[in-house]
């Protein structure tokens, strides 16, 4: 059973049956077309990958054992408007998020999935990695609709 659920929210984190892959949704996306603010009341790519990253990498700190204090991360999983993101910057970021998709899968090949977390009033290890999932689902679709609008979608087809 266990490895039934990994499998399924292994599928999740790569879009399999639920949105479309990450790896393609920022495919050909470069720092001048992420940081492009589609239209008003709309986040950039950018600004959507760094709320993804900020809070894969907070679920993941709590999954691994690791305490988070929550109370300390109120405001800051959006980027501030004024921070300048260049090509290298865009890079580190997309490349963190991959990695933490990577770790995201190695964990669940050896998580208790039913080890309660508890500043997440206890609720299963399970509950945080599928939160995890669906939040970054949701995210990529908002990466999808931006990119549309900016009419950089879809990618390029080849490496997908």
């Amino acid at each position: 059973m266990k490895e039934m659920v990994s499998n399924i929210l292994k599928e999740g984190f790569h879009g399999h049956n639920t949105h479309v892959s990450p790896k393609k949704a920022l495919l050909g996306l470069d720092a001048d077309s992420a940081r492009k603010v589609p239209c008003d009341r709309v986040h950039s790519c950018w600004e959507q990958l760094y709320h993804i990253v900020f809070w894969q990498d907070l679920v993941l700190e709590e999954v691994r054992g690791n305490v988070v204090d929550w109370t300390e991360t109120h405001g800051k999983d959006w980027p501030k408007p004024e921070s300048i993101l260049d090509s290298s910057g865009w890079n580190k970021l997309v490349e963190r998020f991959f990695k933490g998709l990577a770790e995201a899968e190695e964990l669940l090949d050896t998580l208790d999935l039913q080890k309660p977390i508890p500043s997440w009033n206890d609720h299963p290890a399970f509950k945080a990695m599928l939160v995890l999932a669906q939040h970054n689902s949701y995210h990529i679709g908002q990466i999808v609709v931006a990119r549309q609008a900016l009419k950089t979608w879809p990618p390029p087809d080849e490496a997908v």
